[in-house]
């Protein structure tokens, strides 16, 4: 796979992950969070890729799933799950 089909994949699943979260119900928020967390270290580990790199790019990712979570709510009024 070429490294601009790479970060393709990598950006649609972020959006994924972070509208799924964002329809959620505030209170159980923190453990899809945590679900999506694991979801994808345990896709570094299955590729063989458990290296600092890898949680870089863990971390990475779920750093912008949450900014992304964030900017949903703040767009939809901040009210929690949308409709």
């Amino acid at each position: 796979m070429d490294k601009y089909a790479l970060v393709d994949q990598t950006v649609g699943s972020i959006q994924r992950t972070a509208l799924r979260i964002a329809a959620l119900p505030m209170e159980v928020r923190d453990e899809a969070l945590d679900a999506a967390h694991r979801a994808y270290a345990n896709a570094m580990h299955d590729l063989g890729q458990d290296n600092v790199a890898a949680g870089r790019w863990v971390e990475t990712v779920m750093t912008a799933v949450r900014v992304l979570v964030h900017e949903i709510d703040r767009d939809a009024g901040g009210d929690g799950a949308r409709a």
